[in-house]
């Protein structure tokens, strides 16, 4: 199964300080999958099914997004670029 996955930190714990955090990992979920040779625009994620999980990192936290295309079929698999 392919997954792919992003971290990106944000420097403060409040959830408005995270936008920015949230689209540079994004940026680098798209560019991963585009390095794995997928032809992949941000509006191909357009429906799609994100996983968002936020963790705490002394002053901010850690926001990892993730996304396994629909032809995996199942579940994520642990990998994060």
């Amino acid at each position: 199964m392919v997954r792919y996955s992003a971290l990106e930190k944000a420097s403060s714990k409040h959830p408005h300080d995270w936008g920015r955090a949230m689209a540079s990992a994004m940026t680098k979920l798209a560019e991963a999958a585009r390095i794995d040779g997928r032809d992949l625009q941000h509006d191909f994620l357009f429906g799609e099914e994100l996983r968002l999980r936020i963790d705490e990192d002394n002053d901010g936290v850690m926001v990892e997004l993730t996304w396994a295309p629909p032809e995996t079929g199942g579940a994520p698999e642990d990998s994060v670029a």
